[in-house]
């Protein structure tokens, strides 16, 4: 019998710095608070220029 549903284990899409569940799984930074989030590179994300100052 095939039983559906998510997966039980959401582990690695919990950011380590505010705790939340991240939109998409994998590298990258957290949607929620901009951390390095689960497998990203620890870096604290730069905002992009915007060339106004």
């Amino acid at each position: 019998m095939d039983e559906g549903g998510e997966s039980a284990c959401w582990l690695e899409r919990v950011c380590p710095e505010c705790g939340r569940l991240r939109e998409r799984p994998g590298p990258g930074p957290c949607e929620n608070c901009g951390a390095g989030g689960t497998g990203g590179t620890g870096e604290e994300p730069t905002a992009p220029d915007r060339g106004d100052g």
